[in-house]
This record gives C-alpha cells, sequence and structure tokens, in this order.
C-alpha cells in the first residue's frame, strides 16, 4: 500500500524528523521521511495493517512542535520539483523530552535534591545549574522577587506539577499544547481571580510560565512535585541562550522572542550556518528584509510594519521591487527623561500646557516616585514614559494591564502624524496628552492602556488603506515585538482580511 502523508513543519532544522525517524525504526515499517522546507513527507510503502499500527504510534508518541501545523494524506508530489533538504552537521540546544525519554531519565537516575528542597521551603533561594546555565529558584514572595526585579531581572514561572496549573492559572488546550510541546517555551498565562492577590508570584496578573526543558529540571521538578511544590519562580542568572517566548493566533504559532532551540542552525537562503539572531538579521538588513526572504516575497510590492520596543528602526514601511524597502511613517526615538516629555506636550498648545499643570496637581503622587531612565528606543520610550505617567511601573506592566481589561468599548486615542525634517513621524506628545486627558477625567488605567492598542490598531489599518491606494500590494508583512500583543494582532488581522498577512514562522518577531 502506498501512501504519501504531509507534516507541515516551519521549520528547517532535523530533530523533529529524528524523532519520527526513530518511530519508524522501532515500528520496522516500510516508512522513508524527507524533509523539505515548510514539511516533512512520509513515503509510506507497507501494508494497511502495517501502516495503521504505525500511524497509531504515532499519533499517541509523536511530541507536539511549535513549528508543527497541519497534517494530511496527499494523492501526488513533484519529486522533482521540490528539492529535498541536505541535512548539515548541526547541534542544537535542545533537549528531546519525548514521554519515553522522561520516562527513561526519571528511571535511571536518582539524584538527591533534598540541600536545595529544604533551602527553598525555608523561604531560601536555590542556585540550580541546568544544561543551558543557571537558575535561582525560589518559592512565591514579594521580598525576593521584587529584590531580583529591581537587579533587572525578569522572574518566571517553573510549573513543576502541570496537573496542578489549572488551580493558580487560566489555561487553554493551546497553552498546555505549547507549554508541553517539545522546544518547551515560555507562554505568558493570566493568574486566576483568587490567586496572586498579594503580588508573590507578579505585579501583574500575568507572567511566563513554563515546565522543565532539560534532564536536570526535569528530575529537580520530580522531586520537588513528590514535596508538594507545584510552581516555583526562578531567574535566569548566567544562560547560554535565552528561551523561546512564543503566543500564538488562530492560524499559527508566533515566536515572540528567543534563540534556544533555534540557533545554532543552517540556512538554507543564506548556504551557511546562522549563530544567533543577530548573525541571520543583520545579513539581511532588517528584520522586515529577511521576512521578504523566507516567504520569497523580495520582487513584489508589499506593506510591512516593524514595531518593536527594542528597535530604533520602528517603522510602516513599503517594498517596491524597482526601489526597495523605503519608509513612509517612522517612530521616534524618543528621550527617556519626563521633563522633556512633559515640555514636548506643553508646547502643543495652550489647552495642553494647562492640562499638564492640572495633571501634576491631582496625580501628584506619580510624580514622587523616580523616573528610572533606561537606555529605550521606539515603542519601549513612549511606553516607558506614558506607564509613568499613568502610575504604572513601566512598559511590561503597560501591556499587562491592557490584556487586564474585561470591557469591549475603547476610548479613541489620538495617533497623529507629524512632519520633522521632511518626514512623517507618530506624534508620541499627543498620544501621551490624549490618554492624561483621559486619565483627569476618572478613567481607569486598563481601560486607557486598552484604548492605546486599539487607537494605535486603527492607525495602522487606516495608514494601510492609503498606502495602498497607490501600491496595489497584496501582502502585509508584521514583524516586531510589539505584534506580540494579541489586542494589536487580533485587530489588524480583522481589519485586514482582504489581505495576505504575513508573520514569521520560523524565526521569531524581533532581536
Amino acid at each position: 500500500m502506498k501512501l504519501i502523508y504531509k507534516i507541515e513543519f516551519n521549520s528547517t532544522n532535523f530533530y523533529f524528523k529524528h524523532i519520527i525517524d526513530d518511530l519508524i525504526s522501532n515500528t520496522k515499517v516500510n516508512i522513508k521521511a524527507k524533509m523539505y522546507k515548510g514539511f516533512i513527507l512520509l513515503i509510506c510503502n507497507d501494508t494497511k495493517e502495517e501502516l495503521e499500527i504505525f500511524f497509531k504510534i504515532l499519533e499517541e508518541k509523536l511530541p507536539n512542535s511549535i513549528f508543527l501545523a497541519n497534517s494530511e494524506f496527499i494523492d501526488k508530489f513533484d519529486f522533482d520539483v521540490n528539492l529535498e533538504l541536505e541535512e548539515k552537521d548541526i547541534k542544537i540546544n535542545l533537549s528531546l523530552l519525548t514521554n519515553d525519554e522522561i520516562v527513561k531519565i526519571t528511571s535511571e537516575n536518582n539524584i538527591d535534591f533534598s540541600n536545595d528542597i529544604n533551602k527553598i521551603k525555608k523561604g531560601g533561594v536555590s542556585r540550580f545549574e541546568t544544561h543551558n546555565g543557571l537558575k535561582d529558584l525560589f518559592l512565591p514572595s514579594l521580598k525576593i522577587r521584587k529584590e531580583f526585579e529591581s537587579k533587572g531581572y525578569e522572574v518566571k514561572l517553573l510549573i513543576t506539577n502541570i496537573n496542578k496549573l489549572s488551580t493558580l492559572l487560566e489555561v487553554s488546550k493551546k497553552d498546555l499544547q505549547l507549554l508541553c510541546s517539545i522546544e518547551r517555551p515560555l507562554i505568558k498565562l493570566k493568574f486566576k481571580h483568587s490567586q496572586n492577590i498579594n503580588n508573590e508570584y507578579s505585579n501583574t496578573n500575568f507572567i511566563y510560565a513554563k515546565i522543565a526543558d532539560d534532564k536536570e529540571t526535569v528530575l529537580f521538578s520530580q522531586s520537588l512535585k513528590k514535596e508538594g511544590i507545584d510552581y516555583l519562580l526562578y531567574v535566569n542568572d548566567d544562560v547560554y541562550q535565552d528561551g523561546l517566548k512564543v503566543t500564538y493566533t488562530q492560524s499559527q504559532n508566533i515566536i515572540i522572542h528567543g534563540e534556544k532551540g533555534i540557533f545554532p542552525k543552517y540556512d538554507y537562503e543564506l548556504k551557511r550556518k546562522v549563530f544567533s539572531c543577530n548573525d541571520y538579521f543583520e545579513e539581511y538588513g532588517s528584520i522586515y528584509k529577511s521576512i521578504l526572504a523566507q516567504f520569497d516575497k523580495k520582487y513584489v510590492p508589499s506593506i510591512g510594519i516593524y514595531f518593536s520596543q527594542k528597535s530604533e528602526e520602528s517603522a510602516i514601511k513599503i517594498n517596491v521591487p524597482s526601489l526597495g524597502e523605503k519608509d513612509v511613517i517612522l517612530i521616534p526615538n524618543v528621550l527617556n527623561n519626563i521633563e522633556n516629555c512633559l515640555e514636548d506636550i506643553k508646547n502643543i498648545d495652550e489647552n495642553a500646557a494647562r492640562l499638564v499643570i492640572n495633571y501634576k496637581k491631582k496625580f501628584s503622587k506619580y510624580f514622587e516616585e523616580e523616573f528610572i531612565k533606561k537606555d529605550f528606543n521606539s515603542f519601549a520610550s513612549i511606553l516607558n514614559l506614558l506607564s509613568y505617567i499613568m502610575g504604572i511601573k513601566n512598559n511590561n506592566e503597560f501591556e499587562d494591564t491592557a490584556l487586564s481589561y474585561d470591557g469591549e468599548n475603547a476610548l479613541q486615542i489620538n495617533m497623529n502624524i507629524i512632519k520633522i525634517d521632511g518626514k512623517r513621524y507618530l506624534d508620541y506628545r499627543k498620544i501621551i496628552q490624549s490618554i492624561m486627558s483621559y486619565k483627569i477625567a476618572d478613567v481607569d488605567n486598563p481601560k486607557l492602556a486598552y484604548s492605546f492598542y486599539e487607537s494605535l490598531a486603527e492607525f495602522i489599518n487606516t495608514n494601510v488603506i492609503l498606502i495602498n491606494e497607490e501600491l496595489n500590494a497584496e501582502n502585509l508583512i508584521l514583524c516586531g515585538d510589539l505584534f506580540s500583543n494579541q489586542i494589536l494582532l487580533s485587530e489588524i488581522k480583522k481589519a485586514n482580511d482582504s489581505m495576505n498577512i504575513i508573520i514569521p514562522k520560523e524565526y521569531p518577531l524581533d532581536y
């Protein structure tokens, strides 16, 4: 019986094919797996009974992956047109923790973690060595969490007992699938209403969480679970590569940030080994250009939105084959200085000047806090200033505040364009002025933060329509870590359903 089974797999790393190869070898079925760009083919040539046994095992034992999408039997395949990928000698930093491998690890190893566990139980911090470097782990604690955050660390959640996860966090079937995928990414989850009331886990209602991703952490998690410790907080103290942060839409998974399990890799477009995000993106000159190459869109017109909280190059862009990439609307890299920001707003007009005076009187307690000047760019600098003025900690907390809003009606935040030296910029002053006006009228922070993303989506959608009146592009490319925000992303996809919206599948949204 001859069949061809196609598995969509949006990575050219070979580790997933190796897992399939092992399953084929163990069942001794006559199937050959072949790797192509974007998919894996299983070419089956065996009896119906043997194939039924294999596909049942495949269904039971093949792990999920963040790069995995649809699978189907196909009637034919052109082997002459589609070139099989040649495997290169690339070793990636990823432990292949299939269910069988986890059983093997726990049955063959017996490590005494009593010293670490006792230290954690007494409210201390365990400094733990993993395959990817050092982690500091501790029980949920407002005091310890704030100490680490004051030093610039991001505090995340390690889940040691996945069966108890739903008692702490809101979690969907898709969230669970991603958490348990072979890449073991970090997923942003929301606390249940009765949890985190003392902010012992997080300063907001959200936290990035993951399960064990290597042999050492699997064994430690097993010991912790036996002691009734279902969750721990941790910080990466000294790691080799940042873990992947992943989100998703209805149609695809999206890598926000990170390198673990992706790099190093062989890139078949560049025809060389790529070592990091920097190495990959700098080869092309911009993230937008790299996506044009990934999706073979260099020679057709397209609109690109690169909105980043890290880069200085955030902009609404176009690609015209005869001219190349061009910035249409730029996002300013404003000074991270609160007094300069308020002076900029005062200079809009007399009403704005009065607004600043009245605002500082009404919310004087916000301005008693020290403004932390950080080396932020683009949207991070704007959101950092906006957060301070609203009495919110920082740009990350601003996003979580928006996600916590459970209403439907958004306010209109002014998103205007200003011309400076012949270039068009988003006028950050009007954004902050608009939110100050609503805030002084007693609109709460969740609604204001939510409205920011809704209005930014409307700004994008309006300008995409205007640009496309002349460009007639079919493709809208979204990149930059700001598009990890579900509010922004869903509104853009909803309003541009006639266009082919392209979001990177194999590489992160941003550096």
